[in-house]
């Protein structure tokens, strides 16, 4: 008998190491719901005028300002968006979105670009001094 040849053949095991910078997880939420309608103001410009608020991020995404004007823009803004903060989703979720509700869509990618620092706050309205009354009593100039 031929004890150096064994006709049994083990297969090899390889156990695959984890990966703790795999670039394909996605390991974020959005920071606000779909159909959260925070801000108030912003929420009513995504309702009433949903084309300029998809070129406003549009604007915010380096994307042509002209593509926001395209319904079907926001999926491809919202995919490209989730992708690049690596938000957890797919695509069948940012169809869904986009195409149901897009007011929604807009407003929740404008919410997440402002937390990530990328959209401008609203402008607050700024009084001119004449018209302050605090500057005038604090001045001498109040009767």
């Amino acid at each position: 008998m031929n004890r150096g040849h064994n006709p049994t053949v083990h297969p090899a095991v390889v156990k695959q190491q984890y990966d703790p910078h795999n670039v394909w997880d996605f390991e974020n939420q959005w920071r606000s719901e779909l159909f959260s309608c925070k801000p108030t103001g912003q929420c009513c410009f995504a309702c009433f005028c949903c084309c300029c608020m998809g070129c406003k991020v549009a604007k915010y995404l380096g994307e042509s300002q002209v593509l926001g004007c395209f319904p079907c823009s926001l999926q491809y803004f919202r995919t490209k968006l989730r992708t690049a903060r690596r938000i957890d989703g797919g695509c069948c979720g940012d169809f869904c979105a986009s195409n149901c509700c897009p007011a929604c869509t807009a407003n929740q990618m404008a919410n997440e670009l402002e937390s990530q620092g990328l959209w401008d706050p609203p402008k607050t309205r700024k009084t001119h001094p004449r018209n302050d009354r605090s500057n005038r009593r604090n001045s001498g100039d109040y009767q």
